[in-house]
């Protein structure tokens, strides 16, 4: 009876935890659903004049297709200027950039990490004096929509300085892996940080696919260099009442690993940075909420804090089997009627997540995949959470995994 009192009462704190993110995932999901309507622009106002930087390690197999992607912008030519970063790069990265007839930055050494490249490459174009309103930064594994920069002007104009566009797969029905991989891009983007923008909360940058204007950049630099970079400068910005807007019309497009083996390294390192800025900035980002009324800032340590959505639906599965041994006890017979239903409220959100896929019958034929991907994905959070992943900017393989 101790072991069923036990793990009932853990069982119970587990569901109330649960339901609670599942009412808040739920809110910005209905909220996401709201009509949008197209930024006004005023037709006087003039047209933003953008750098495009790509920080590379090694992407010489790839950087072609983002570079040739960015010349299909539809955007005035003469308003661009693309930049890739060739950071401590051991292969011809730096050669594949100039061919394409892009300038190229070599950075030889130095701090390692991707944060550090950035930071090194917007105080080279501060010193050289290159002319621009806003930066945009994708990584040299991406290719970007025809419209990406037309959405950031738009935004920019309307006083949205800093940027966070739609992220999704540029392989999306490669593998059953990059199909679950395509859902939950889908319930990140759409539902979840369009719901924060809906409802006037801020999203938060996600490394690749951010847009800052000059004005942001000039006074606060890039100071992020850990390997959750993005997270790190998301709440550096918040602290300083910045706001980052989610714009869902700014597409940006990556190359998803095929399976375990290729993406585990750089889930890894993603949890284990997001892991590290959560330990220190959730708390900062509380009190200066508490302390000025500023719901989103508790929003945003919330989104730091909160498991991923595969992690909940293991923990919920979790709940559902321990339900089940302990009901055996009157007392805790009320838990599996309650695990039933987060379960089925978890299933339909990821089934809305398909159903808004440009291909749902293929995004569903991913679900065989889901016994071997929620452990997989929880033993990633659990690894990060204890500090285990990278900690430095290394290319992810995307070949197929050998056998």
């Amino acid at each position: 009876m101790v072991v069923v009192t036990v793990l009932g009462a853990v069982c119970f704190a587990m569901l109330v935890l649960l339901t609670l993110l599942a009412i808040y995932q739920w809110l910005l999901a209905t909220a996401s659903m709201w009509p949008h309507s197209t930024p006004h622009r005023s037709a006087a106002s003039k047209r933003s004049r953008f750098v495009i930087l790509i920080p590379a390690h090694d992407e010489e197999s790839g950087l072609s297709s983002t570079l040739c992607s960015i010349t299909n912008v539809v955007y005035p030519r003469s308003l661009v200027h693309v930049v890739v970063v060739a950071d401590r790069c051991h292969d011809a990265t730096a050669t594949v950039a100039r061919r394409s007839g892009v300038q190229c930055l070599e950075r030889g050494d130095g701090m390692p990490g991707k944060g550090a490249a950035i930071a090194w490459a917007v105080d080279r174009l501060r010193m050289s004096n290159t002319k621009y309103d806003a930066l945009v930064i994708v990584d040299a594994d991406t290719v970007v929509d025809p419209q990406l920069l037309d959405a950031y002007d738009a935004a920019l104009r309307n006083g949205h300085e800093i940027q966070q566009g739609y992220n999704y797969l540029s392989n999306p029905w490669e593998t059953p892996f990059t199909r679950i991989i395509a859902v939950t891009s889908v319930l990140r983007n759409a539902l979840f940080y369009g719901g924060k923008e809906r409802l006037g909360l801020s999203s938060m940058l996600s490394g690749t696919g951010m847009c800052f204007s000059r004005r942001v950049l000039d006074r606060y630099h890039w100071t992020a260099l850990s390997v959750g970079e993005d997270w790190e400068f998301s709440v550096l910005l918040l602290l300083n009442d910045e706001k980052i807007h989610f714009n869902r019309r700014a597409r940006t497009m990556a190359r998803e690993s095929k399976g375990f083996r290729q993406a585990s390294s750089q889930r890894l390192r993603w949890a284990s940075g997001r892991q590290a800025v959560a330990g220190n900035g959730a708390g900062h980002l509380i009190r200066e909420g508490l302390r000025h009324r500023r719901l989103d800032l508790v929003d945003a340590a919330l989104t730091l804090v909160a498991p991923t959505f595969s992690a909940q639906a293991t923990l919920t599965l979790l709940c559902l089997v321990i339900s089940m041994f302990v009901s055996v006890d009157p007392a805790w017979g009320f838990l599996l009627p309650w695990a039933v239903t987060m379960t089925g409220l978890l299933a339909i959100y990821f089934l809305i997540g398909v159903a808004l896929t440009d291909a749902p019958a293929r995004a569903l034929s991913g679900i065989l995949l889901i016994p071997a991907f929620l452990p997989w994905r929880l033993a990633i959070e659990i690894c990060g959470l204890l500090g285990y992943g990278r900690k430095q900017w290394v290319r992810t393989s995307r070949l197929p995994a050998s056998r």
